[in-house]
C-alpha cells in the first residue's frame, strides 16, 4: 500500500490546474513551487530606504528587491493562540526573471519542526519581510511556534511591512473594507474564481488529517499561492501612490497619502495633497485637515484664509465660524472682525443647539469686552 507521501507526490499541482514538478520533502516537509514572471510586479530592483520608512515608519536603508521575503500561512484556527499551528507556510521571493512561491506543507504535527527550520533559514537570509496581517497575526503566531519547538527565531528585528496596516492607511476611506479579496478587485483589477474562503481553511486541514485525501487541502494551496502573489502587487501599487501621490485617480487616496506624509513629518508634501484633494465628497475634510495643518505649522493666515473659503461656501456648519475667530482673536490680533464673525455666527444658530447659542454667547461677550478695552485704549 503507497504512503501517504507518495500520495501527496502524486496528487500535486500549481495554482490554476497546471501540473508542477512534485518538489522532494525538505527533511520530511512536502513542498510546493509556483513561478509567475517578474514584469508582472512592477517594483524597482532596489527598494527605496524613504518609500519604506512612509510604510513603517522606521528609518531604514535602500533594500534589495533579491533580499525581500514575502511571507503568509496558513493556520489551524483564526485566533491564534498556543493551541493554533502553522499547516502550511508559503513564501515569495524574487529570483532573476521570476517569482517564485515556495510552500511548506505540515501533513502532521511532527512536521512542525521541519517546517519551522525552512521558515528560519529564509527569514535568515533576507533584509525585509513582508506580509498582510502579519505583525498581528503570522509572526506573533510563528514565534510561539519555534517556542514550542525549543527554536528560536532568527531575525526577531527584521524589517516588516506589514501591508494590512499600509492598505487601511491608503485606501480604507475609498473602500471601507482592506481585506485582500477586497483590494485585489477594487486596486489592480483582479477577481478571484473559485477562491476558497479563509473561514473554512482549518477544516480543510482536519479533513486532510482525518482522510488523508488531498483533496481538501489541494483549494488552501492554491489559495496561499494567490495570496502571495498579490503581496508584491500590492506593495507596487503602495510605491506609486506614495512616488506620485497627486497623480492618484480618486481624491480620498490623494487624502489619505497626505495623511501618512504628515504623520511621517513631510507636512509640505502633506498639504499638497489635501489642496489636490479639495474637491468632491473630500473638499469639506480636506479643507479641515489642511487648515489643522497649518495651524500647527503656525501658518495661522492661511489658515484663517481655508476657514474664511469654507464659510463663503457654506461648508462646515459652525465650526469654521468658531475656529477662524479663535484665530483672529488670538493669533492675529484681529477681534473686531472676529466679533464680527460671531454676530453671525449666533444669527445662524439654530433652536436646538443650546450648548452652541451659549458658547457663541459667550465668546461674543469676551469678545465685545476686548474690543471696547482697546477702543479706549486707543482714545
Amino acid at each position: 500500500m503507497s504512503s501517504l507521501r507518495d500520495k501527496l507526490r502524486s496528487y500535486g499541482r500549481q495554482s490554476g490546474g497546471k501540473p508542477v514538478r512534485p518538489a522532494e520533502p525538505v527533511r520530511d516537509c512536502a513542498r510546493y513551487f509556483d513561478r509567475t514572471e517578474r514584469a508582472n510586479y512592477p517594483l524597482p530592483d532596489v527598494l527605496p530606504g524613504e518609500l519604506l520608512y512612509l510604510l513603517t515608519g522606521e528609518e531604514t536603508a535602500d533594500i534589495p528587491l533579491s533580499r525581500t521575503l514575502f511571507l503568509d500561512t496558513e493556520t489551524t484556527g483564526l485566533s491564534g493562540g498556543t493551541g493554533t499551528v502553522a499547516f502550511l507556510t508559503g513564501i515569495g521571493y524574487f529570483e532573476d526573471d521570476s517569482f517564485v512561491v515556495e510552500q511548506d506543507f505540515m501533513r502532521d504535527y511532527p512536521e512542525e519542526g521541519p517546517m519551522l527550520t525552512r521558515i528560519g533559514e529564509k527569514l535568515r537570509s533576507s533584509d525585509l519581510l513582508v506580509t498582510f496581517n502579519g505583525k498581528t497575526f503570522d509572526m506573533p503566531l510563528l514565534d510561539s511556534r519555534f517556542i514550542m519547538q525549543g527554536m528560536r527565531n532568527p531575525q526577531p528585528d527584521i524589517s516588516h511591512v506589514d501591508l494590512l496596516q499600509c492598505a487601511r492607511s491608503a485606501w480604507k476611506i475609498r473602500l471601507s473594507r482592506c481585506n485582500l479579496a477586497s483590494l485585489e478587485e477594487k486596486v489592480f483589477g483582479l477577481k478571484r474564481e473559485d477562491d476558497l474562503p479563509g473561514s473554512q481553511v482549518p477544516r480543510a486541514f482536519f479533513g486532510f488529517l482525518e482522510t488523508g485525501e488531498f483533496m481538501y487541502v489541494e483549494p488552501v494551496l492554491r489559495h496561499n499561492v494567490q495570496d502571495i502573489r498579490s503581496l508584491p502587487m500590492l506593495l507596487a501599487e503602495l510605491f506609486r501612490l506614495y512616488e506620485r501621490p497627486l497623480e492618484a485617480a480618486f481624491e480620498q487616496d490623494i487624502y489619505s497619502a497626505g495623511r501618512v506624509f504628515e504623520k511621517r513629518g513631510q507636512a509640505e508634501t502633506a498639504r499638497k495633497c489635501y489642496r489636490a484633494a479639495d474637491r468632491g465628497t473630500m473638499s469639506r475634510l480636506s479643507r479641515l485637515t489642511l487648515a489643522d495643518s497649518l495651524r500647527r505649522q503656525k501658518e495661522f493666515e492661511q489658515a484663517a484664509e481655508i476657514y474664511e473659503k469654507m464659510i463663503v461656501q457654506g461648508q462646515g456648519g459652525l465650526f469654521p465660524y468658531v475656529e477662524r475667530a479663535k484665530l483672529l482673536e488670538h493669533r492675529l490680533g484681529r477681534p473686531e472682525e472676529a466679533l464680527a464673525l460671531m454676530r453671525k455666527a449666533v444669527l445662524l444658530c439654530g433652536p436646538d443647539q443650546d450648548e452652541m447659542m451659549a458658547a457663541l454667547q459667550k465668546r461674543m461677550l469676551r469678545l465685545y469686552r476686548k474690543c471696547e478695552k482697546r477702543g479706549r485704549a486707543a482714545r
